[in-house]
């Protein structure tokens, strides 16, 4: 029976990739036994050497491989054989001896965990190995996924220390998920921004698919459930692509940005639920395994093109996005490079695609905090616009409401029939003039009384009274051209004229310009017949810094008015008022 050449074991031999030693034979219809193989094994088998792992991608088909093992003078008898690739449903090992005895070992993620040689998340078998002994190794594979034959022999003490860093690694990087998630998930409840759910849902079904990819779930999450085992890849690349679809979706804004690319992902988003259903109660797990993937793959073009087009756009936050989705992609690539041969196999090749997810999750959740900034400046500057906005409203209605206020102002202090201002303006102003007299300036009021209204009013009536008083009204008004002047109906047919600034002599002037204007210009008729009306007026005066109260001054000119009916009406006399609204000095004129 022809063979390869053996696997020769050294003294340095503690780690042997045996992956390109294998030979081959696809077992299209499941027809052969073991014993069949062995013998019929060189008619069987293709013996080419292989460039790269035997990587034969989607089959039902079993496969069988074939290796022989010589322990020439290697550092141990005990030994471990590691198949890389942790998600092969089935493997079946069987070390044949050169006494013919066959050894039978089973293992896969569709075989309890219990089975395995080592309690490891790759699958791996462990045999003893003397020295000078040569054994063949056959594997029969049989998957739902891809059959991928990536092993490595080790020493059992090799293989410890190796299980031993990588452990450590992985309690990184999933450490670094978890935190990622659990800190956005606390952003989430804080802010409700929807974005951070669809960024922790990623993020943990991300995780829990290389959780599972890794081998690490069956051995710590399910170790007694290989039938979910089998079936939890294909339902974690479901709900993770529709979580990052979503993800992607409301991050880049695309139903604003790129409406029609946001309809197609709505669309294929559907599309993931009913796979992750159909991977748990589908009975046949292969056509869902495979679709899955297609479509997986797809829409990660999808999303890169979502990406290009907003950030073509000139929108922000997606060149974070592109940033951490290129950490991912390259992670990827090179991982795929090492298997091919193209980059050498290290540390970095050999985790790249763990380190380029964790870059990513860090990438995206620094772009979220970004994005999270924008909308804050977006709103605070909105906020600011709105301020601007409420204020000049504000200021807009407080001029309205002063002009408001003025009028009401002046209508409460506006005689309604006369159109002078009224008894509680004259109260109010006379008291500040006086106030202000106290520190500058002399004052002078006149009190205007109308002669023998009373009489006018009875036997004429209500009206023509009221007509009467509006024309002295005038006649007044037109006689003080000062502004600070001030000319008021103090009550009845009586006027209050207040002069600021002005002595006894100016006083004087213009009471005497009134009552010459009342008698002489007037010209007063009612129904056809003319009425002869004329004006005594009484002033009252105080000097600079005078101590003096309103009271005082209108005591003093309520007494100069009284003193001008007593001397015949149509006079004006003058009275300097002291401050005790003593007679003081009279004066008349006619």
């Amino acid at each position: 029976m022809a063979y390869s050449p053996p696997v020769v074991l050294q003294q340095s031999s503690e780690r042997i990739d045996i992956s390109r030693e294998l030979s081959y034979f696809k077992d299209a219809e499941a027809a052969y036994t073991i014993n069949e193989i062995i013998g019929q094994w060189s008619e069987l088998a293709d013996f080419e050497r292989p460039e790269e792992t035997h990587n034969f991608g989607f089959t039902e088909s079993p496969y069988w491989f074939h290796t022989r093992v010589q322990n020439r003078n290697g550092p141990s008898t005990d030994w471990v054989l590691e198949g890389m690739y942790s998600i092969i449903d089935r493997m079946d090992l069987y070390l044949v001896r050169e006494n013919g005895e066959i050894e039978r070992y089973q293992a896969g993620d569709a075989v309890k965990f219990d089975s395995r040689g080592r309690e490891h998340h790759n699958i791996n078998f462990r045999f003893d190995l003397q020295q000078g002994e040569t054994v063949d190794l056959f594997f029969r594979v049989q998957t739902t996924g891809a059959v991928q034959m990536p092993l490595v022999l080790w020493t059992n003490e090799a293989f410890s220390a190796s299980d031993h860093q990588e452990r450590f690694l992985f309690g990184l990087y999933y450490g670094l998920l978890l935190c990622m998630a659990v800190f956005n998930l606390l952003i989430f409840l804080s802010i409700r921004d929807t974005n951070y759910l669809w960024y922790v849902s990623y993020i943990l079904f991300y995780g829990l698919l290389q959780f599972s990819v890794n081998g690490l779930a069956f051995e710590h999450l399910w170790p007694d459930q290989p039938w979910w085992n089998n079936r939890a890849i294909s339902f974690f690349i479901a709900m993770g692509m529709f979580s990052i679809l979503g993800f992607a979706r409301s991050f880049l804004q695309l139903k604003d940005n790129v409406p029609w690319l946001s309809r197609i992902i709505v669309a294929v988003m559907t599309f993931f639920p009913f796979m992750a259903l159909a991977a748990v109660v589908y009975p046949d797990y292969s056509p869902v395994i495979r679709i899955t993937t297609f479509v997986a793959a797809v829409s990660v073009l999808f999303i890169l093109a979502g990406g290009l087009i907003t950030l073509y756009q000139g929108f922000r936050p997606a060149r974070y996005f592109m940033i951490a989705w290129s950490a991912l992609l390259a992670g990827m690539m090179m991982y795929t490079l090492k298997t091919f041969g193209l980059l050498p196999a290290n540390f970095l090749t050999e985790y790249a695609i763990q380190i380029g997810s964790a870059f990513e999750a860090i990438l995206l959740s620094l772009a979220m905090a970004a994005r999270l900034r924008m909308l804050m400046l977006e709103n605070q500057k909105i906020q600011e616009d709105m301020n601007q906005q409420l204020e000049k409203r504000v200021s807009e209605r407080t001029s309205e409401l002063e002009v408001v206020n003025r009028k009401l102002e002046a209508l409460s202090s506006t005689d309604s029939l006369t159109g002078l201002y009224n008894r509680r303006f004259f109260d109010e102003r006379l008291d500040l003039e006086v106030g202000r007299n106290s520190r500058s300036g002399p004052l002078s009021l006149l009190m205007v009384d109308v002669d023998l209204f009373k009489p006018l009013n009875d036997t004429h009536g209500h009206l023509a009274g009221d007509a009467c008083l509006r024309k002295i009204a005038q006649i007044i008004a037109d006689g003080v051209s000062r502004k600070a002047d001030v000319v008021t109906r103090y009550g009845g047919e009586e006027f209050a004229v207040i002069l600021p600034d002005t002595g006894a002599e100016g006083a004087r002037n213009r009471a005497e310009t009134i009552r010459r204007s009342v008698e002489q210009d007037l010209d007063f008729s009612w129904e056809g017949q003319a009425i002869e009306v004329t004006v005594s007026i009484g002033i009252a005066t105080i000097g600079p810094g005078s101590r003096v109260t309103a009271e005082d001054m209108i005591g003093a000119a309520d007494k100069a008015l009284y003193d001008a009916k007593q001397n015949g009406r149509n006079t004006v006399e003058f009275r300097e008022c002291s401050g005790d609204s003593a007679p003081g000095t009279l004066i008349t004129e006619s």
